[in-house]
């Protein structure tokens, strides 16, 4: 396969030879969550992305998940996404499945840290593509709360990828700051800034990414 159609999938960037550019990002997505019991909730986001260099990429996907409370500061995650990426006249796919560990430590007062594992299996296709990756995460952040309402977003999240389809090996970080309103009960917003960088090995490529995400939460339930 070639291993810039498949960077194309990944990154939604044409990349050709090494690159230390910077590339901007818009992001707004939907966030629902439905409780169905105290330890059982039904969740899921759908979105729009748009990237717009070196061409305009536009990128929709949902991903519904079900999360399982085992404790009570622990919790197990699962789901599915469907993702659609369109540059020009291609229209590339993934199916990605996911299945996650969560749970919150340290708590100090009113302080608490959110730690997120994640494995990712994806699959790719569209124009004569076809390939798996693998994908492993971890998150961590904290909410700090300004008053009842307002609030301040900050987390940090590593990505490790295996693919036995390209001769490279690829890594990610990304680390976002943002605030964060609570409308009612039931309706959250927030708007963040996020910092990505994306390196191959062997002095492939090296790419940074600034995304402004605004993001609507709805609590049913």
């Amino acid at each position: 396969m070639n291993k810039y159609i498949f960077l194309f999938l990944f990154c939604s960037l044409r990349v050709l030879g090494q690159s230390s550019d910077i590339y901007f990002q818009n992001w707004f997505d939907f966030n629902l969550d439905y409780k169905l019991d105290q330890k059982w909730k039904l969740y899921g986001d759908a979105g729009y992305r748009i990237i717009y260099h070196p061409d305009i990429t536009n990128r929709l996907y949902v991903r519904p998940g079900v999360s399982h409370k085992t404790g009570s500061t622990t919790r197990l995650t699962g789901g599915i996404g469907i993702f659609s990426s369109f540059y020009k006249q291609n229209i590339f796919w993934e199916t990605r499945l996911f299945q996650g560990f969560q749970f919150i430590w340290p708590i100090i007062n009113s302080f608490e840290l959110n730690n997120y594992f994640r494995i990712e299996e994806r699959f790719f296709s569209g124009n004569s593509v076809n390939t798996f990756l693998l994908r492993l995460r971890y998150r961590i952040g904290t909410d700090i709360k300004l008053n009842k309402e307002y609030y301040i977003l900050l987390d940090l999240e590593w990505f490790v990828n295996y693919g036995t389809d390209i001769d490279f090996r690829l890594n990610e970080i990304r680390s976002g700051v943002g605030f964060g309103y609570n409308i009612d009960d039931s309706w959250r917003t927030e708007l963040s800034t996020i910092f990505q960088n994306l390196n191959a090995s062997n002095n492939l490529f090296s790419i940074n990414n600034i995304i402004f995400r605004f993001r609507v939460f709805r609590e049913l339930n």
